[in-house]
């Protein structure tokens, strides 16, 4: 029996990577595609041809979480998956996560396994943020707080990536969906922290795997993406943890971070260093302006 699913697809700017994603997946899933940049780009030329695509206006740019709560709540089917437009899945593989959730009622959230990048993990503590930053997940893969190669395995995480998330609808209305507060990034950890606490249990199937280009969904420059992450993660530590607390993994992070940047400085990668200096400038600003009452985007 074929479950009843269909994908929520945020886009925003994503003229380049869409046109891939749409053929990879063809036209058998019905798909919601949410578009926070729909006045400034028409996407007829691209969506001729799949008319099992309904595009929705966000408004403006309102946001990744925003924007899949607006497609959450068009849609009609017991299950939807949540996807970014940098992804490569096949409706074989989408259909498998869905088949999961069907069998499995006690799991609330499950999401394949990434190609170089991460379809779930762990909540971060002080060790899985040293595991991450300096590098050691790399050695072994469920040390950090971003599982990747899995094996083929089936393994249960603390939260499932949002770029390929499975979940049932009405569950996903109950807990709120994505707090909007987290414009882009970290919205699936602070789901994932949810679904726990509900008692769900969340898997990436390592079997079901979806090519993944981490960072590309938009046409933006990479430096915008790693200034939003820092920002998130500062605000996602700051909302979970005590004062003390978040501000110790902050200095884990910041420690880790800047050790990696100094190592891309002296071997000349610069780009990377760029990168990384300007999360840690982000994480830096956002912890000094926490006491005001309207957060940057």
């Amino acid at each position: 029996m074929t479950p009843d699913v269909q994908i929520v697809l945020m886009v925003y700017k994503s003229r380049r990577v869409l046109p891939q994603f749409l053929e990879t997946v063809g036209t058998t899933l019905p798909i919601i595609l949410v578009d926070n940049s729909y006045a400034e780009d028409d996407l007829s030329d691209i969506l001729a041809g799949y008319p099992n695509v309904t595009r929705l206006d966000a408004g403006g740019n309102i946001g990744y979480s925003a924007a899949a709560n607006l497609g959450a709540r068009a849609a009609t089917s017991e299950i939807i998956i949540l996807m970014n437009p940098d992804t490569r899945p096949s409706a074989e593989s989408l259909l498998e996560l869905a088949r999961y959730l069907d069998t499995h009622p006690d799991t609330g959230a499950c999401g394949a396994a990434g190609v170089g990048t991460a379809g779930g993990g762990a909540q971060p503590t002080a060790l899985r943020i040293l595991a991450h930053t300096l590098g050691w997940h790399r050695r072994s893969a469920l040390s950090g707080v971003f599982f990747q190669d899995l094996g083929g395995c089936h393994i249960e995480v603390e939260w499932v990536a949002g770029s390929c998330l499975a979940i049932r609808r009405d569950l996903y209305a109950a807990i709120g969906g994505f707090d909007p507060s987290y414009y882009i990034y970290m919205s699936d950890f602070d789901l994932g922290r949810r679904l726990q606490e509900a008692g769900y249990r969340q898997m990436v199937l390592g079997d079901v795997v979806v090519p993944h280009d981490d960072g590309g969904s938009s046409d933006l420059p990479a430096i915008w993406t790693w200034e939003r992450r820092g920002r998130a993660w500062t605000r996602y530590l700051r909302a979970t943890r005590s004062l003390p607390a978040g501000l110790g993994l902050t200095v884990l992070l910041v420690a880790g971070y800047a050790i990696r940047a100094f190592a891309y400085t002296v071997a000349r990668n610069h780009n990377k260093s760029l990168e990384l200096r300007t999360y840690l400038g982000s994480v830096l600003r956002e912890w000094a302006s926490a006491t005001s009452s309207q957060p940057q985007l």
